[in-house]
């Protein structure tokens, strides 16, 4: 299958993010963590099979985070992980996403977790994959890449990989990153805990594991299925991709068995999201939308659709009315 052709958005702090649409159905947001580039994904050894079989399943939708791929490159030192979420909020609104799956892999696990907890009104179910990722860093990411690039990147080979295969993915893998990126990247994707955010979610969640995957145990995606309250099941490979049959299997399944009332579970009245209640929150202290934009790090534009959604739900004509709804129905005050 040929690369479906690449479309540009620009995000809400001026990136340029790269992007491509391919298939049709559902909609799913892949954020394949381990390898970022939305035209050379498709040769990568692994992945390109997994983006054949989305694409045959699914509308899916690939992006490149900013400072991969053909996104914006050149990332500053001041780079976190908070500015991928910026990148996700760009590619939705250009597609004027409603509801979406999204599949974070390695990386791109927390991107795709820390966006579904935010937005659950959006995000049907969130699947993720080498996943173990609740606080341990692998030594291997921390400081290997910036003393040996090309050690780094042979020893993230399969051990299976016959020569060919481990030459393109070395080669792909310098094309799809620079080195100073890529370190950056992983200083803001890889330290830290998403436990906070795994134990918030209100999304039906599933947790693939490649079983011989070197790097993580699956014991440690057992974990986080655990602390997601989601489910958990090995799929046949060795690198952090897997199966991709078994693992596309494994999110139909999924998708058709887990209750619709799972994804619905505590939401707020008249049909407002848990980000919309955020929005009216500060809208009841006075915020201008700028200033939410601000707090909430999401562009103005969002700020001013999850307003026009708010009116529209609750009825309210005007900002005031809005807020004597929320103090009606009582959300203020159970907001933390």
């Amino acid at each position: 299958m040929q690369p479906p052709p690449v479309q540009y958005v620009t995000t809400s702090d001026g990136l340029s993010i790269a992007y491509a649409v391919s298939g049709q159905g559902r909609p799913l947001l892949f954020l394949p963590g381990t390898f970022d580039h939305v035209q050379l994904a498709w040769q990568y050894p692994g992945l390109g099979s997994w983006l054949e079989g989305l694409a045959a399943h699914f509308q899916l939708i690939q992006f490149d985070p900013r400072g991969t791929g053909m996104s914006t490159r050149g990332l500053t030192q001041a780079h976190t992980a908070d500015a991928y979420q910026l990148d996700i909020e760009a590619v939705v609104e250009a597609l004027k996403l409603d509801r979406f799956v999204i599949f974070g892999v390695a990386p791109g696990m927390r991107v795709a977790t820390r966006y579904a907890f935010d937005h659950p009104e959006r995000v049907s179910a969130l699947v993720c994959e080498s996943a173990g990722v609740l606080g341990r860093t692998p030594a291997l990411f921390q400081s290997v890449p910036s003393q040996d690039w090309d050690w780094f990147l042979r020893s993230l080979v399969p051990r299976d990989a016959n020569p060919e295969e481990a030459r393109l993915r070395v080669e792909l893998t310098k094309r799809a990153y620079d080195l100073e990126d890529f370190v950056l990247k992983m200083r803001a994707s890889l330290p830290g805990s998403t436990g906070e955010y795994l134990a918030g979610l209100r999304v039906p969640t599933l947790v693939l594991h490649a079983r011989d995957y070197a790097l993580l145990s699956p014991e440690q995606a057992a974990e986080v299925a655990q602390v997601a309250r989601g489910r958990m099941l090995l799929i046949e490979g060795s690198s952090a991709f897997g199966d991709a049959d078994q693992g596309i299997r494994a999110i139909e399944n999924f998708l058709a068995d887990f209750a619709p009332e799972d994804a619905k579970r505590a939401l707020p009245p008249d049909g407002l999201s848990s980000r919309e209640v955020e929005v009216l929150h500060l809208i009841t202290q006075g915020k201008s939308n700028q200033e939410i934009a601000g707090e909430l790090v999401i562009s103005y534009n969002t700020v001013i659709r999850h307003v026009t959604h708010i009116l529209t739900k609750t009825g309210a004509a005007n900002r005031a009315e809005a807020v004597d709804y929320a103090h009606r129905k009582g959300l203020v005050q159970r907001l933390p």
